[in-house]
């Protein structure tokens, strides 16, 4: 027996299968929005813990201090650049060892499954951490290889779950929101964290809080959600009309035609665009608190609220984004080209002016302008891909993982070798060279591009399921 479409399971051979269980209660007809709300919560969670030491590497001096108390002849890692480098760098490895087998994984599991057990590991490296950091420096770097594990397939299920959850004249929308993962994970740690580094709590509290509630929503999470609206039985009929009109029958998948898509020059222009704009937003998310407090001088509590601020800033600004494209009427190159060149120039203006500017404040403020104007370059990149590889959209979205990880892994490499005593003039050279990469990086787009599905993507029978 195979699924034919969203909403019955059919005849196949002589066998029959009922139709689902619709629940008298069906959340007024917007199962859909839950379904956004759980998965947001759980992403942001699990990108938090990914993110938590790059925070709390700036508060541990406890750590130095009952070192030097034991009469310690060695110091300890906390004060290593190398060590420090290495912690950066060991979640991307993780995300890395999980994105390998991530694609046939969720062929055969499905986002419900696989997203469930990156969430598993996620917790256990997040809770602990602070156990690991008392034992070993090795034990760390494992707990982060855990948290990367978490995150490998964070980047996947965006293209997956607005495709198969959100209607067509939601999906800008649906997208956009469900992306805020990453400034939401800031929004909320970086201020619970400086609250909680300068109490009698300490910085310990934070990975205990978060791995609890990691554990808890995810928990939730695999218990309601399900791959397909149709076998949801909270979906109503209505709801379901909603969520599968304009699509494609949706039935069993075919074999992703891995070299042909690699070959699409479509999509090697938004792979190549991706890797130089993600290289400014990730320097940014894992540097963004050691630049405030090392070269801008910022106090710890500080660091956490003002850190936050620019991403929620940037969290309303994708999601008016995202309200706006639904409802005009350009054509989809023409929104997500405008997406992406509108964070390649924010991001470059932030940029060149923390490069030139010796005042504090004038740094801050094009610190904050490249975070916000840099939300819409993920948007950008999983729409065109989404629109050029229809059903095979989640092997091209988990190349643009894979991207990510890489920069990721490298950054605090570049960064360790660039800036090795964060002096502004270090990191003003840091921030001209990131500018030129994502100029070169990102100039073929616009001519490469195009909305028009692949030929690969079309159906060779009836029996196609769209990711």
């Amino acid at each position: 027996m195979r699924v034919t479409d969203d909403f019955e399971m059919t005849k196949i051979g002589d066998f029959d299968t009922p139709q689902r269980k619709i629940s008298s209660f069906v959340f007024w007809n917007q199962t859909r929005v839950f379904i956004l709300i759980l998965s947001l919560t759980c992403l942001t969670l699990t990108q938090i813990n990914s993110q938590i030491f790059t925070f709390t590497v700036i508060c541990m001096d406890d750590l130095i201090l009952e070192n030097q108390m034991s009469n310690a002849t060695e110091p300890h890692w906390i004060e290593g650049t190398t060590e420090k480098s290495i912690l950066f760098s060991a979640t991307a490895v993780g995300a890395l060892v999980g994105l390998i087998p991530s694609v046939p994984l969720l062929n055969r599991l499905g986002v419900r499954l696989t997203l469930s057990v990156c969430g598993l590991c996620s917790t256990l490296g997040t809770f602990f951490t602070p156990i690991a950091v008392s034992w070993s420096f090795y034990l760390v770097v494992v707990c982060r290889v855990l948290q990367g594990l978490g995150i490998s397939v964070i980047l996947t299920v965006l293209g997956v779950i607005p495709t198969s959850w959100s209607p067509k004249s939601e999906y800008s929308t649906y997208l956009a929101i469900l992306s805020c993962a990453w400034q939401f994970s800031n929004v909320i740690f970086m201020p619970v964290s400086g609250v909680l580094c300068d109490s009698s709590f300490g910085w310990r509290s934070i990975y205990y809080a978060f791995g609890v509630l990691t554990g808890f929503f995810y928990f939730i999470f695999y218990m309601f959600y399900t791959d397909i609206p149709g076998i949801h039985k909270n979906v109503s009929e209505k709801e379901l009309g909603q969520i599968k009109e304009g699509k494609p029958e949706h039935t069993v998948r075919e074999a992703v035609p891995y070299r042909r898509i690699c070959t699409d020059r479509c999509v090697i222009a938004a792979w190549v665009s991706f890797l130089g704009g993600n290289l400014g937003f990730i320097t940014l998310l894992l540097y963004g608190p050691t630049y405030l407090r090392e070269v801008l001088q910022f106090d710890v509590r500080s660091t956490g609220y003002i850190n936050a601020l620019p991403y929620a800033l940037c969290a309303v600004y994708k999601f008016s984004a995202g309200k706006i494209s639904d409802r005009v009427n350009f054509t989809d190159k023409t929104i997500y080209t405008f997406w992406l060149f509108s964070s390649i120039i924010g991001l470059g203006i932030g940029y060149l002016v923390m490069a030139w500017t010796t005042d504090r404040n004038v740094a801050f403020v094009a610190f904050a302008f490249a975070i916000v104007t840099s939300g819409l370059i993920i948007m950008a990149t999983v729409k065109c891909l989404a629109m050029r590889c229809q059903q095979h959209c989640h092997f091209a979205v988990s190349a643009i993982s894979f991207l990510s990880y890489c920069v990721q892994f490298i950054s605090p490499l570049g960064v360790g070798l660039l800036c090795p005593d964060n002096t502004p003039e270090q990191w003003s050279r840091l921030f001209i060279i990131i500018t030129i990469i994502m100029i070169i990086t990102n100039g073929p787009f616009p001519w490469l591009t195009t909305q028009e599905p692949a030929n690969y993507t079309k159906r060779k029978d009836s029996s196609v399921q769209k990711c």
